[in-house]
């Protein structure tokens, strides 16, 4: 079995698994890490859109 996965979605995947290793080491109650990492979940998705878009208009 072979994924093919294109650049968008593996960065998802990064921002899903860096978000709840995040989530786990940082705080002390559950309800403290879920919602730390769906915080860091949507940075990471703003941040993959805001770059994106940087990207798009200096390259043209």
């Amino acid at each position: 079995m072979s994924l093919n996965l294109n650049h968008f979605w593996m960065s998802i995947l990064f921002a899903l698994f860096s978000s709840v290793i995040l989530g786990i080491v940082t705080k002390q109650t559950d309800r403290e890490r879920i919602r730390y990492g769906a915080y860091c979940f949507g940075c990471f998705v703003v941040a993959l859109f805001g770059i994106g878009w940087v990207m798009r208009l200096l390259h043209g």
